[in-house]
């Protein structure tokens, strides 16, 4: 049988990789191709805008930025901003409910961390991954995404002390590094341990090509491209992202044949 909530939560948690890409893609296109050879970019340097908060930042820290935007009703404001534990497990699924309806991304991440604290849901991978992946997601909130992402490291922590090979651990701690620390020695490194211990991680191949993209390493990231599409020939996703790079370094012609592509295998998967 297969277990509905889990893959719904793989699916999430990768839909939150994509909205750092599409962020990324969007920065990207800012760029003119004329400016790489004055200006070469190295992979190790990483263009993310200002710097997250590196103080601790308090759950009631967290909570009040977020109800800065969303108005939860008294009852949910109650549950929120009580002791963890207080409450029954229906009561956090009740303001669970809430958020997921509000679409509060960071909230969505807390609670379920609350619940899993509490009544055992998830794992530490899982509590991390949710955790890092919506920190990245809401980074133009810096409270509310360092919060997440000290909060995710936490559980990193803890489940890498466990399975240090866990190669999904690795995954969140390269975007922690990166996104968080911008500490471009230790996301590397991590990276390459991640590689090393799963070469074929789509996951990890994916995040790469996204930092690639972030430093404007444009052959290296064609490179990355090509492992992807190797990978995955199937899926035309990379093959779209072919054609971008292409287009933003100016070769129009192969823009044009992997964009070709990518329409054919799309289609042919339809």
């Amino acid at each position: 049988m297969v277990n509905h909530s889990r893959v719904w939560f793989t699916v999430i948690l990768f839909g939150f990789v994509g909205i750092i890409l599409i962020a990324n893609r969007w920065k990207s296109s800012q760029f003119h191709p004329k400016e790489t050879n004055s200006a070469a970019k190295s992979e190790k340097q990483i263009l993310v805008g200002d710097e997250l908060p590196q103080r601790e930042i308090t759950r009631i820290e967290f909570l009040n930025t977020i109800f800065e935007k969303s108005k939860p009703s008294p009852f949910v404001s109650r549950i929120l901003t009580s002791k963890p534990g207080s409450y029954s497990k229906d009561s956090l699924e009740l303001a669970l409910r809430w958020a997921e309806e509000t679409e509060n991304t960071a909230l969505v991440a807390l609670l379920q961390t609350d619940l899993a604290e509490q009544f055992g849901i998830r794992n530490e991978t899982e509590i991390a991954r949710s955790l890092v992946f919506a920190g990245a997601s809401v980074m133009e909130t810096p409270v509310i995404s360092a919060y997440l992402f000290q909060l995710g490291k936490k559980y990193i922590d803890i489940g890498l002390k466990k399975q240090p090979s866990n190669t999904q651990i690795m995954n969140a701690l390269i975007v922690y590094q990166s996104e968080y620390l911008q500490a471009p020695m230790q996301f590397l490194g991590t990276l390459r341990q991640a590689l090393a211990s799963d070469s074929s991680n789509i996951e990890t191949h994916f995040i790469h090509l996204n930092l690639l993209k972030k430093s404007q390493q444009w052959p290296k990231a064609l490179k990355k491209c090509e492992k992807l599409i190797s990978l995955q020939p199937e899926n035309s996703r990379w093959l779209f992202e072919m054609s971008d790079i292409f287009g933003i370094v100016g070769d129009s012609v192969n823009a044009k044949v992997y964009l070709n592509l990518a329409v054919k295998t799309q289609n042919k998967s339809q």
